[in-house]
This record gives structure tokens, C-alpha cells and sequence, in this order.
């Protein structure tokens, strides 16, 4: 999906030359996936996402991880996080809100994952207490910092994934923030921090489809996917490179097998 003439930027380097970037380069490189499996807290372990991977699944993200306990605890470390040559490509998401903890955390897994992914989604009762997640997603200049210090500081790419401001030109201008700050790839989850449990509602993909229409960096849609049929009219009414599943594809994990039928025994 990706388009000529989006894919790359100029950019003027300290001598006065101008440069070609690439960003799509990490996209690029990781087979330009169309289906990424969530990030899902004591859910997304590998087992199952060597399960997703078996039927369909493109791309996999392990649960969360608090990027404070990953860089000090060793038996947390142990716990959460089993490399695995197969588990490929892979993006390892932290939770933080210290660029200097976050990088800590991000440097002990860049030899076995792809990329390390920024959580600025969570809108849980928990992230708020421990001030991440969507409860960053009001302080853009500690976001632009962490994600500046990833991609200045780590040998792999760094992406994010957030969920939508209040309005649409808040939401722009942090995707445009994020980009800007050196991010790879950039996941929309179509709605906000307050749209959670009984008050879900619908997944805005006009806005992830701006977007997209505004970055040149890869933009993954997120929300509002139940069945392969939602994935295919979410790539199309948003542009987007990608879509990512959570609820859907735990639910049944062969989500991205297309309109092949399986079993539920078959995938236990």
C-alpha cells in the first residue's frame, strides 16, 4: 500500500546538502504488513502470537510492558518477555513517562524484536494512576522526548501507537509531533481516552484517514473490527497501511484468514 511519492522527504543535513529519506524504510523492511496483532495485556504472549501468525496474521505485538520494572526487575523481564527466532517480525510496546527509563527498557530488547513501540492508548483506571498511556497524550513535549531519545539512541525503529484528542487539529498536530520527532510507524486507535467500556462508540476513521493523508510515515487503523469484512472496509474508507485487531482477533484468532472458515477446535 505504500504510494510513490509519499515515501520518502527531504531533509537539509548540517553541511547544507539535501538528503532522501526513506520512511517507509522500516515498513519496508518488516514486508509491509497489512495485519498487526495488538498489543494485549496477558493476552498477546507468544504462544498466541505464533497462533495468529499461523492464519494470517502479519506482524505481532507482545502485551505491554511497564518500562520501569522491564529495566530493573530481571525476574519481570524473565516473565514478560520470550524471544523467539520465529516470533518475527515483532514490535515490543513499554508504557512510560521518562525518556531515560523508556530507553533503558528499549535497549535490553533491540536484538530480538523489530521495533519498540510507545503505549499512548491505554485508557485504563491503572494508566491513570501511573500517568501513561492516553494520559499522556495531552503532554506532546514529553512524547516528542521519549520518542526523540528512541530514535536517536536505539539501533531499531521506534512507532507509537495513541488514541485520538479531543479535536481533530489536537490529534493532527501530535501525529504530525510524533513523525517529526523520528517515529517509523504510527497506529490510530479511532477513538478517545474517555471512550471506554460502556461508553466505546464508534471507531473515527474520517480522522485516521486525515491522517494519513497528513503523514509520510506508515499509519495502521485501529477500532471498530469485528470480522474480515470490517478489515477490508477499514483499509478502504481510511487509506491506511494496515489494521490492527485486539478484542476481535483474541476472540478468534484466524480473524485475518480471510473468508476461510475454521473450526474453533482446530485453533485451541
Amino acid at each position: 500500500m505504500v504510494e510513490e511519492g509519499v515515501d520518502t522527504v527531504e531533509t537539509i543535513k548540517e553541511n547544507g546538502n539535501v538528503e532522501q529519506v526513506d520512511r517507509y524504510a522500516y515498513y519496508k523492511r518488516v514486508g509491509c504488513p497489512k495485519y498487526f496483532v495488538a498489543p494485549m495485556v496477558d493476552q498477546s504472549e507468544l504462544p498466541y502470537r505464533m497462533l495468529t501468525r499461523k492464519y494470517g496474521a502479519h506482524i505481532c505485538y507482545t502485551p505491554m510492558f511497564h518500562a520501569k520494572l522491564f529495566s530493573t526487575s530481571e525476574k519481570y523481564r524473565n516473565e514478560a518477555f520470550t524471544p523467539c527466532k520465529e516470533d518475527r517480525p515483532l514490535v515490543v510496546q513499554f508504557c512510560a513517562n521518562d525518556p531515560d527509563i523508556l530507553l533503558a527498557a528499549a535497549k535490553l530488547v533491540e536484538g530480538d524484536a523489530d521495533a519498540v513501540d510507545i503505549n499512548l492508548g491505554c485508557p485504563q483506571g491503572i494508566a491513570k494512576r501511573g500517568q501513561y498511556g492516553s494520559y499522556l497524550l495531552d503532554k506532546k513535549e514529553l512524547i516528542v522526548s521519549m520518542v526523540s531519545k528512541l530514535h536517536a539512541e536505539l539501533k531499531i525503529p521506534v512507532t507509537c501507537k495513541i488514541r485520538c484528542l479531543p479535536t481533530e487539529a489536537q490529534t493532527l498536530d501530535l501525529a504530525l509531533a510524533i513523525q517529526e520527532a523520528g517515529a517509523s510507524l504510527l497506529t490510530v486507535h479511532g477513538r478517545c481516552k474517555e471512550h471506554n467500556k460502556q461508553r466505546v462508540g464508534s471507531a473515527n476513521y474520517a480522522i485516521i484517514k486525515k491522517i494519513k493523508e497528513t503523514l509520510q510515515i506508515p499509519v495502521v487503523a485501529n477500532g471498530g473490527i469485528s470480522t474480515f469484512a470490517d478489515v477490508e472496509e477499514c483499509l478502504e474508507m481510511t487509506g491506511a497501511d494496515g489494521v490492527m485487531s485486539s478484542e476481535s482477533i483474541l476472540e478468534y484468532p484466524a480473524l485475518f484468514d480471510g473468508d476461510k472458515i475454521h473450526d474453533m477446535d482446530e485453533l485451541a
